[in-house]
């Protein structure tokens, strides 16, 4: 029965072995019912204690009752639970799943859980494959999810990956009518797409799975090539990194980026763009988003945090009596404004008009002043800050109606 090869997996690979206090995310559906039945079943052969979290995302008539039913379940049990309500203004998927796994942080921390459990089982995992190929993911999420893996203070364990949706026997659980329409990505996966390829291949679920074990397999191996390198670190050695074929090379970044930087969501083309730096010879320091910052030296590169704290720009139209401040001279009208380089910038050199990129490269400007603010009077370049003032500057002295502010970066 399939209750019984519940509890030998779960004996098997240990899953509960380390863990007294179990939170189970509980949704009222079929699947996660029946992973409380048999939870709670075995809680004595597996030494565990449940907590409940259920999430009334409020979307249909019927939640508010669902969820006052699973909480009287609990109560006849007496096992704890915990219930929210969705509080955000807008639904998406996106949204609801933060919106969720926030929440079990929140409880496991409150009742001293070390691991969450969820319900996903091979239907699940068939889904997520195809969705994250139809989105355009890389290889190593094609592995679909995991049965274990960190989360919050403990871990997160999803012990139904092995059974089929037609083995999951719960007799009482509430039927979500949301599953049947197709507003979701995942739903036409689910209700349309997986039942197409399934009429030209009656295989196709296990075709996939056996797709997936594949890609853990080539996964696996790349990675033990890249731990035989020696060559991940905070800092990657640039000559090491450059002397690896093209196509290890991805690997090695996807490596770095995972290890380092899971949390720092970058689209191919950003990753592609990450990846043609590196293989060129200049030095590089720049923002690759708000929060992170590519830095490459002629020995080594690593992707950083961005400071904000680091520059504060401030801005005087009186001359502060402060050598620290940089003496800019702007022509007399026109909107004056700051901005960071971008592509293409051109300034006036000598009266000749130069790429800034270059003029950056042939002054040997140190990496960290390259990306300063730039002051623009009528989107002309006039100076940037800390760095020097350029030839439209130079000009506006001899102007009557030209206008002087003086900047500085500060920390304070």
């Amino acid at each position: 029965m399939s209750k019984e090869k519940f509890l030998k997996i779960s004996k098997d690979k240990e899953y509960f072995k380390n863990h007294g206090k179990v939170l189970l995310a509980l949704s009222g559906g079929q699947d996660s019912m029946t992973l409380f039945n048999w939870l709670y079943e075995y809680k004595e052969e597996l030494s565990i204690e449940l907590v409940l979290a259920h999430v009334n995302y409020n979307l249909r008539s019927s939640a508010g009752d669902e969820a006052e039913n699973l909480k009287a379940l609990a109560d006849s049990k007496n096992i704890k639970i915990e219930i929210i309500k969705y509080q955000e203004k807008k639904f998406t998927e996106e949204l609801g799943r933060q919106f969720r796994y926030d929440f079990f942080k929140a409880m496991m921390e409150k009742h001293n859980c070390t691991v969450l459990v969820t319900a996903h089982h091979q239907n699940d995992q068939v889904e997520t494959i195809l969705m994250r190929e139809i989105t355009g993911r890389r290889l190593r999420h094609l592995t679909g999810i995991s049965d274990c893996q960190p989360f919050a203070n403990g871990q997160l364990i999803r012990p139904l990956l092995s059974f089929e949706k037609f083995e999951l026997d719960a007799p009482y659980f509430f039927e979500d009518s949301s599953n049947k329409e197709n507003d979701y990505l995942r739903n036409r996966i689910r209700n349309q797409i997986i039942p197409q390829l399934t009429k030209e291949n009656p295989q196709f679920i296990s075709a996939i799975l056996d797709l997936r074990e594949e890609i853990s397999d080539a996964q696996s191996v790349i990675k033990e090539k890249i731990e035989s390198l020696q060559i991940l670190d905070e800092k990657i050695q640039l000559m090491k990194f450059q002397s690896q074929s093209s196509a290890l090379k991805k690997f090695i970044l996807q490596e770095y980026l995972e290890k380092y930087f899971s949390h720092l969501q970058l689209n191919k083309a950003q990753f592609n763009e990450i990846l043609h730096i590196l293989e060129q010879d200049q030095q590089y320091h720049q923002a690759i988003n708000k929060t992170h910052q590519l830095i490459k030296t002629n020995e080594s590169f690593s992707i950083e945090l961005i400071n904000e704290e680091d520059k504060k720009l401030r801005v005087s139209e009186t001359d502060p009596k402060d050598a620290s401040y940089m003496k800019i001279v702007l022509a007399g009208e026109g909107r004056i404004t700051f901005r960071k380089r971008q592509s293409g910038d051109k300034i006036m050199v000598h009266g000749i008009h130069k790429k800034l990129k270059n003029y950056l490269i042939d002054k040997k400007i140190a990496l960290a002043k390259r990306e300063n603010d730039l002051i623009l009077v009528n989107d002309e370049i006039f100076a940037m800050v800390d760095v020097a003032s350029f030839d439209l500057s130079k000009q506006a002295e001899s102007d009557k109606m030209k206008r002087v502010i003086w900047v500085k970066y500060s920390q304070n």
